[in-house]
């Protein structure tokens, strides 16, 4: 089946505060979340896990990645929950230990701030975006034991980003892998979501698609449970070469114009989305920078071609 709601998913398992922007719950004696949504919807999603947990706190939050949407209620989190330990990528540790990179995902979550004070009526959270430190640095290949039968495989799995995790839970048939196997937008597209090198993201996806996951959970909008995860693992293995044609093809349309590209690209997959959607400058950020880690290598052949 595929989920697009919040609420029980199967067995102990949760999509908490929205659907848009998941905070995943994995109920048991020691409870996990995975990734921590917007800064906004703090509230919402220590609501729904107190639906859950009551009085209980959760033991662990691991983050997949660096992403202002991933990260942005991690701070509120942990304020509600200080005894639960943040575990991601050293890789994001070293990113939050930058200026530049705080200020970004601070605005970005301003910006979607505002588009959600209006969507949820002001009910949300209107202080700034906290950066934090991990408790848990992760290289990849560590295996975290929760009780003695059930255990969260962590594994590296860059393309969407460099400090990308996706967690296996071996026992729960469970994979939360985020952006790296694609994103569905509830319409039966699929975002291929690599931003910083193609090959990486599909040998990611591809090690990832031979997991035998009863629950995949992407990035934003969907779970899919049972035959639902293999046919978006398929899927998403078909939509990836089929967006790097499409990009390659217009890319050499425009004469390798990135904006008039990044526009063509942005037609076919935003402009005639219905909202909710992902925010306009969000988009755009992302899609430049697939874009362009598509010309880039083509540039550089094209340049070896006039050198000869």
């Amino acid at each position: 089946m595929k989920y697009n709601r919040t609420g029980k998913v199967i067995d102990d398992f949760y999509v908490a505060g929205s659907e848009a922007v998941p905070v995943y719950l994995l109920n048991g004696p020691e409870p996990v979340l995975f990734d921590a949504g917007l800064t906004a919807l703090g509230p919402r999603y220590v609501d729904d896990i107190r639906k859950v947990l009551g009085n209980r706190s959760p033991a662990y939050l691991f983050l997949t990645h660096s992403h202002f949407d991933h990260l942005g209620a991690v701070s509120y989190l942990k304020s509600v929950y200080p005894s639960m330990k943040i575990a991601g990528s050293q890789r994001t540790n070293e990113i939050l230990r930058r200026d530049n990179a705080v200020q970004l995902i601070g605005s970005l979550n301003q910006e979607a701030g505002v588009s959600l004070s209006s969507l949820y009526h002001g009910a949300i959270y209107d202080g700034p975006f906290e950066p934090f430190d991990l408790d848990l640095k992760l290289k990849g290949g560590e295996t975290i034991e929760l009780h003695s039968n059930c255990h969260v495989k962590v594994m590296n799995t860059p393309g969407h980003t460099w400090d990308f995790m996706s967690y296996w839970i071996p026992e729960k048939k469970l994979l939360v892998a985020s952006e790296a196997v694609g994103c569905e937008d509830g319409s039966g597209y699929i975002f291929t979501e690599f931003l910083v090198d193609y090959d990486a993201y599909l040998s990611s996806l591809t090690t990832l698609s031979r997991i035998d996951a009863d629950i995949l959970c992407q990035g934003h909008w969907m779970v899919f449970t049972g035959p639902d995860a293999r046919a978006h693992m398929d899927r998403a293995l078909d939509q990836a070469p089929r967006f790097l044609d499409m990009v390659e093809k217009l890319l050499k349309e425009e004469k390798g114009d990135i904006e008039q590209t990044i526009a063509r690209v942005k037609a076919v997959e935003w402009d005639s989305k219905p909202w909710p959607k992902q925010t306009e400058s969000a988009y755009l950020l992302n899609t430049e920078i697939r874009v362009r880690a598509i010309h880039r290598p083509m540039d550089r052949t094209n340049q070896e071609r006039i050198k000869k």
